[in-house]
């Protein structure tokens, strides 16, 4: 795929982005750095922000600290993620259970290392991350009526992507603490393929909603303004 600083440019422009895309490519090779000198973190969710200012080349190993985020990311099998220490935290404490968690999206592949960075210095993605306000989700909704809602854990995003969905999701409580996600934000995974596509029918929507703005503008001013 080419044209990605284009292509994130499009999509800073026409969903009204305060931070730039993120791409996430999965590779059949270990990371060329191995992943040396990144800081432990928590969970993958950890890479995204940082990833928006320079390239991540991470092991799969950089996710273990997440069982959850690892199934997610097709990294261990579903019997390692409910096994695991930090899962028996969340399913002890009601906020998921093994039945949910068999339910949730995960890579069809094994990735041997993850890279994250931002679009505009991408080569080949599978995945692009944007952060919207609901501003920008109104104008992605009405381009992609059909895009999906996912319910937590918040990274299930990912893999609904790299299987071709527009995914938005709220957050989920551990990975905003995990991630500082304001309030006023929410996550949604891109399929990369899609981009081209995609930014047309936002310039569609875009274009739409502005003649509803300036309809709406015009009929308000006929009116009085309550107070």
């Amino acid at each position: 795929m080419t044209q990605m600083p284009a292509l994130a440019a499009s999509l800073i422009e026409l969903l009204g982005l305060t931070h730039p895309p993120v791409a996430i490519t999965f590779g059949t090779e270990p990371a060329t750095a191995g992943g040396e000198g990144l800081a432990a973190q928590p969970a993958g969710c950890c890479f995204w922000e940082p990833a928006q200012r320079r390239p991540l080349d991470t092991r799969p190993a950089d996710h273990a600290n997440c069982s959850t985020g690892s199934y997610t990311h097709g990294l261990i099998d579903l019997a390692a993620a409910v096994s695991g220490p930090d899962t028996a935290a969340l399913i002890s404490s009601g906020w998921i259970t093994p039945e949910d968690l068999a339910a949730v999206a995960h890579l069809p592949i094994r990735p041997a290392s993850i890279r994250y960075e931002p679009l505009a210095a991408a080569t080949s993605p599978d995945v692009v991350l944007v952060r919207l306000s609901p501003s920008s989700l109104m104008t992605l909704q009405g381009a992609c009526p059909d895009l999906r809602f996912a319910t937590r854990p918040q990274c299930q995003i990912i893999p609904l992507a790299y299987s071709g969905q527009i995914a938005v999701s709220p957050g989920c409580a551990i990975s905003r603490v995990r991630t500082g996600l304001p309030a006023s934000e929410m996550t949604c995974a891109l399929p990369a393929a899609s981009l081209p596509a995609l930014i047309d029918r936002l310039r569609q929507a875009v274009a739409a909603d502005q003649a509803v703005v300036d309809y709406a503008g015009a009929e308000l001013r006929r009116y009085d303004t309550l107070t």
